[in-house]
């Protein structure tokens, strides 16, 4: 009488999970090299950029508000 099925359906299913965690974990190790690549300065251009756009969009609002206000 040999293994039943489920032994090695278990031990199939151990392997793939084994390989999954293993690509996870190179996968989140590249993306954490890639994200360290960034260079700080092009980083700080980004951030300045957003911040200009958020200011932007409160200057609008300010206005629509104001002519809101105005009309009625």
């Amino acid at each position: 009488m040999g293994p039943r099925r489920e032994v090695y359906e278990r031990e199939r299913n151990e392997i793939q999970q084994q390989y999954a965690q293993h690509n996870l974990d190179k996968d989140m190790a590249a993306d954490y090299r890639s994200g360290l690549a960034t260079d700080p300065k092009e980083h700080v251009r980004k951030l300045k950029t957003q911040n200009r756009g958020l200011l932007l969009l409160l200057v609008l609002i300010a206005v629509i508000a104001a002519v809101a206000f105005a009309i009625s």
